[in-house]
This record gives structure tokens, C-alpha cells and sequence, in this order.
């Protein structure tokens, strides 16, 4: 090869440098932080599912030449596995957004990390008031927080169910703590009595004897109960053998925040009977996105598959960033600025306005169910 043509070569090269950056400029990536390992691996098996079924959905729509880029990573529920994870995903990945965590503790981890680097953290699944009361700029949040959940249970409780004393249940975290004072205080302020207050670590697996201490403090009307699906699952039916709530023949109503996943019923069996609690997304809803993202998820995964609220708002987290790309957001300053404009934006879950906190003002995502005879669950009308 000639001088000449070698020349010609790296001229043709450089006037290409400009066309590649703009392609790669039209990529936004996503970094996922789920729990894939771990007491909360379903979060991260339910949670990937929505994801992947929003890619999809959004592959066919238009998002002015931009592709939507993502990749996952476990955070296992750990606030060190989940710093370390969301360290490789800037180091390696280098994402504009990263949609994560579930567990309140993992989330609050990675929170700093993400804010020193201006990368937006959109969580879908974590109930810490911390969050979005500490003052972070990039962080946005779907989920309602410990009061959004606890001040509709309270009224619930004492308005509907008419209780006047409640024995709190609640794992030793972040999420635990907050719910259970989110609950106690309003409870308490409208005239109602905490008989006592229990907490546990995720490595319990045996609550025989909470529920037999339970049971010797007199007639309780609620047990609000705040822990992972398979804590809830064994609590209950130590509940039900005891014969403190109804699935016992007993009296007590358990109540509960946005824990528990569509299924939990089955699992714990005939102790579900029943429960009352607030889920971020109700299968039985008839507004056209919802039945719409049914049939879709049953389609891909199978017609005996129902989705749960951790399919469903994993899905309306990536469908809020293609959102945010389809109007102009091309990087983590720009997904900012549209997520602050966000108003009224319906999604499976309900509709999503962000206040300047960062946090869903509007609770049309918190749905109340109540256990049947029959375990499916019924929706009610309470908020």
C-alpha cells in the first residue's frame, strides 16, 4: 500500500470519529442493582422479568434513534455487596441511570455513591424515609414511602376495622424500623394502644415463640407486619397455630405494607385467611395498562403466570426512562430534568408525580387486598 492510499485510509477514519461518537451518543445505559442471591432473591428474579418485558415494549416504540442499554448486577439485599456492585457498574458500565435497589439498607448504601457521581438512582422498591429525606438531588423514588404506607393502614385499622390494639412485627432493618414507627405514632395519636412492639433479625426462622407471647397479651384486633416473603409466610402460620389471627380461628387481623408479593397467600396457606394489606399493583384492576401488561406478561412467561407488584414496577421503571428519552433525555442530567417534570404519568401501578424530593406524590399506587376463604384476594376500596 502506497503513501497515498494509507493517507486516504486515515482521512476516511477521522471523518468517521464524528459519526461513531454520535452513534454512541445515542445509547442510554441502564444499570440494574437486584437482589439475585440471598432472602430476597425473588425480588431479583420478579424484578428482571419486568425489566426485560419493558425492553421489549419499548424496542417497538419510537425513541427518537435512542437505544436503551442495560445491565445487571447482584446487590443480593447487602449494603456491601451492593456498594461494591454499584462501584463496578460505574467503573466498568459507566450508566446514566441506575434502577435499584429493593431492600431499603442496600439502597441507602449505594444512595452517596451515586450522588457524588451524578447518576440518577430511580427506586422502585424501598420504604426508608431516608431516602428521599436527605437531601439527594439524583434520586427519584416510585414507591410510597413508610409514611405514605403506614398513615392509610392506620386509618384502615382504626376506621374500618375499628382496632384499638395492635401488637407491631417488624425485621431489624432500615424498612423494619421505619414501618413499624411509621404505624406506631398515628396508631397511638388516634387513640389506639400498642401492646407491644417485636423485632427480628432475617436470620430467624422459628416463631413459635413470638406467637405463643403474643397470644398471652389478651385479644389483639391487628398485627401489623412488616418483613420479606419468607419470614411473613412462617409468622403467619406461628400466628394461625397459636390461634391469634383469623386463619387460627382466632381474632387478629394481620396487616401489612408493600412486602408481600402476589403468591404469598398460597405459601402460607390457610393462615392467610384474612390478612389485610396495601400492594402497589392489583392484577384485578380494569384500567386498560393494567389488563394491557397483564396479557403481555402471560404472553412472554406463560398463561398461568400472574404478575406481581415487583414485575409491575420494575417494568414502570424502565418504561419511566424511555419516558424521559423519548422526551430528550439523552444522559443523567437530562433524565434528571424530565423526571423532575414528571406529572400525573400512568403507569401499571398507578400514576407517578415526582415533588421535589424526588418522591411519587400520588398515592393512586397504593392498592388495599384483603385474603379470602378461598386464598385469592380481594380488592377493596379503603384508601
Amino acid at each position: 500500500m502506497n503513501r497515498f492510499s494509507r493517507s486516504i485510509i486515515v482521512l476516511f477514519a477521522c471523518a468517521l470519529l464524528p459519526f461513531a461518537a454520535q452513534s454512541q451518543g445515542k445509547v442510554v445505559r441502564v444499570g440494574v442493582l437486584m437482589p439475585i442471591s440471598g432472602p430476597g432473591s425473588y425480588f431479583g428474579v420478579m424484578g428482571k422479568e419486568g425489566i426485560e418485558l419493558a425492553l421489549e415494549q419499548v424496542g417497538k416504540t419510537d425513541l427518537k434513534g435512542t437505544k436503551l442499554q442495560v445491565q445487571y448486577e447482584d446487590s443480593a439485599c447487602s449494603p456491601l455487596q451492593a456498594t461494591n456492585a454499584v462501584k463496578r457498574l460505574l467503573d466498568q458500565f459507566k450508566p446514566h441511570i441506575v434502577i435499584g435497589e429493593e431492600c431499603s439498607d442496600a439502597t441507602l448504601a449505594i444512595a452517596p455513591i451515586l450522588e457524588q457521581a451524578k447518576v440518577v438512582q430511580l427506586n422502585a422498591g424501598s420504604v426508608t424515609m431516608k431516602l428521599t429525606e436527605s437531601g439527594y438531588k439524583y434520586v427519584f423514588r416510585i414507591f410510597p414511602n413508610a409514611e405514605q404506607q403506614s398513615a392509610p393502614l392506620v386509618r384502615v385499622a382504626r376506621e374500618k376495622l375499628k382496632a384499638q390494639t395492635a401488637v407491631i412485627l417488624y425485621e431489624k432493618t432500615n424498612a423494619g424500623n421505619d414501618n413499624a414507627e411509621g404505624f406506631e405514632k398515628p396508631f397511638v395519636s388516634a387513640g389506639g394502644k400498642v401492646l407491644a412492639k417485636i423485632d427480628f433479625g432475617r436470620d430467624v426462622n422459628d416463631f413459635t415463640a413470638i406467637a405463643t407471647r403474643i397470644a398471652s397479651l389478651g385479644k389483639v384486633d391487628v398485627l401489623p407486619t412488616f418483613a420479606l416473603e419468607g419470614q411473613q409466610v412462617r409468622l403467619s402460620q406461628a400466628l394461625a397455630q397459636a390461634r391469634v389471627v383469623k386463619g387460627g380461628g382466632g381474632s387478629g387481623v394481620q396487616m401489612g405494607s408493600i412486602w408481600l408479593p402476589w403468591g404469598y397467600d398460597q405459601k402460607a396457606g390457610q393462615a392467610a385467611l384474612g390478612y389485610v394489606r396495601i400492594v402497589q399493583f392489583d392484577p384485578t384492576e380494569k384500567r386498560k395498562i393494567v389488563q394491557d401488561f397483564i396479557k403481555a406478561f402471560q404472553a412472554k412467561y406463560g398463561a398461568d403466570k400472574t404478575p406481581t407488584h415487583i414485575n409491575a414496577h420494575a417494568y414502570d421503571a424502565l418504561l419511566l426512562v424511555a419516558e424521559a428519552v423519548r422526551r430528550g433525555a439523552r444522559d443523567s442530567e437530562g433524565i434528571r430534568e424530565q423526571f423532575s417534570k414528571f406529572k400525573d404519568l400512568e403507569v401499571t401501578t398507578g400514576r407517578i408525580t415526582f415533588d421535589r424530593k424526588g418522591q411519587n406524590s400520588d398515592l393512586s399506587v397504593v392498592h388495599f387486598v384483603e385474603t379470602q376463604k378461598d386464598l385469592s384476594w380481594k380488592g377493596v376500596s379503603w384508601q
